[in-house]
């Protein structure tokens, strides 16, 4: 009895929070089916996590570092580079979440061929599976683009500025246990399985997981459009006649600092992640562990997840994004310290510990942050150019990443990806979030 009072206590809307009345009516509702839709998300992501399950994937089909690099690089780019073109076409959309459930099946789809690729192999041609490959992460990433600002829109409307901090943390902090449950039913596949079928298998439940937390986003409730949202709108599609207006951006970017220093930060913590991709293979190679141990990296990431979304959801509301941001730009810097100097697996363990922390706090910071940085009635525009700009420095941090590693080594990758990332931190103090009380 007490836990459900302190549940409702937890999604209490006060009248200081300002939030509309048809927001309001659903929200409870809302805020249970998309913490569910994360974290089927999440568990369906701990059988195919792109940081660790898919990079070693790729290295059972080559030894080429460019191309492991590629894995991350896809999947991470593809996610932000289209979301700047689709900000004309949100912002004139009276209802986003029709559309979003369209571009979600779309999302899904390539899962449907990862299993029947492993199931290939064996009598694949190697260049040929390694095209299918990058083929189905192509596919993954560009429609992953395609739904993230619909999806962060719908998301942005049904959860109310003074919760959303709360929102993504109890949602990855669930989801997060699911992952860690999912990679301990991995590490079992892996290590009862053969190759290629326990990545079959893991390929497979993720597919599933994923389908689930399509149904759960597809039962949101989205809130009318106020009187003033419908005018809005409405002017909007008489004076643009552009999906794409590059005048506007380009104002954006020159009249609000802010945003500018923010854009700059991020692009330069984008270059210092190129060696995200890597600590799994490296940790492989460097100690000379089966593939298996891989399963093992993916439930300390979903692990240390578990305390950083508990640790930032908790805080995220009262401190604000942009602290959370600075401390997980510490905790990533120690993570590649701690690479560049583990001579033992038992230590090398704690780079995982780390970038899941790093990775809690960063998402949820930047997930809040961007939605609060600009003006309400061009929260899509922001959004698009808040994730296709640096997403370009996103996709080339891993090729570099992986040209360095060809060329020089491991060590000096992680060197200049902690350089990047601290000059990144440093641009981030003149970034300006909302006040908290």
């Amino acid at each position: 009895m007490r836990i459900l009072t302190e549940f409702k206590n937890f999604l209490r809307i006060l009248p200081g929070d300002d939030v509309a009345p048809s927001v309001a009516r659903h929200f409870k509702h809302n805020f249970i089916v998309n913490v569910m839709d994360v974290t089927t998300w999440l568990l369906g992501d701990s059988f195919v996590s792109v940081s660790t399950i898919m990079p070693v994937f790729m290295s059972t089909l080559t030894d080429s570092p460019l191309l492991i690099g590629l894995v991350p690089a896809i999947m991470s780019a593809g996610w932000f580079l289209p979301q700047l073109f689709m900000a004309g076409l949100v912002e004139r959309l009276p209802r986003k979440l029709p559309f979003a459930k369209v571009l979600a099946i779309n999302e899904r789809l390539p899962y449907f061929f990862l299993p029947l690729l492993a199931l290939w192999l064996p009598k694949a041609a190697p260049d040929a599976a390694i095209w299918v490959f990058v083929t189905l992460l192509v596919w993954r990433g560009l429609t992953a683009g395609l739904i993230a600002l619909p999806w962060q829109e719908v998301i942005a409307g049904v959860i109310p500025l003074s919760h959303r901090g709360r929102f993504f943390g109890t949602s990855h902090f669930i989801g997060q246990i699911a992952g860690l449950i999912g990679s301990a039913i991995a590490a079992l596949i892996f290590n009862k399985m053969t190759y290629p079928y326990n990545y079959a298998l893991c390929f497979f439940i993720g597919l599933v997981a994923m389908w689930l937390s399509y149904l759960f986003f597809s039962m949101n409730i989205e809130p009318e459009n106020s009187e003033e949202a419908e005018a809005r709108i409405e002017k909007f599609a008489q004076v643009k006649s552009n999906l794409v207006d590059f005048k506007g951006f380009g104002r954006i970017i020159k009249e609000d600092s802010n945003f500018r220093f923010y854009l700059i930060s991020r692009s330069l913590s984008f270059m210092g992640n190129m060696a995200s991709g890597f600590f799994a293979v490296y940790g492989i190679k460097h100690f000379d562990l089966s593939d298996e141990q891989v399963a093992v990296f993916t439930g300390l990431l979903f692990l240390s997840g578990i305390v950083g979304y508990a640790l930032w959801g908790v805080l995220g509301d009262r401190v604000g994004p942009k602290r959370i941001l600075l401390v997980s730009g510490l905790v990533w810097m120690a993570a590649l310290a701690v690479a560049l100097a583990a001579q033992h697996i038992w230590v090398y363990y704690a780079v995982f510990l780390l970038l899941g922390l790093a990775q809690a706090g960063t998402i949820l910071g930047d997930m809040v942050l961007v939605m609060e940085l600009g003006e309400e009635a061009h929260r899509p525009t922001y959004l698009g150019l808040a994730r296709t700009l640096p997403g370009i420095f996103l996709l080339a941090a891993p090729l570099i990443g992986g040209g360095l590693v060809s060329v020089f080594g491991y060590p000096l990758m992680f060197g200049v990806s902690l350089f990047f990332a601290a000059t990144g931190m440093v641009l981030l103090l003149r970034v300006k979030d909302r006040k908290r009380a």
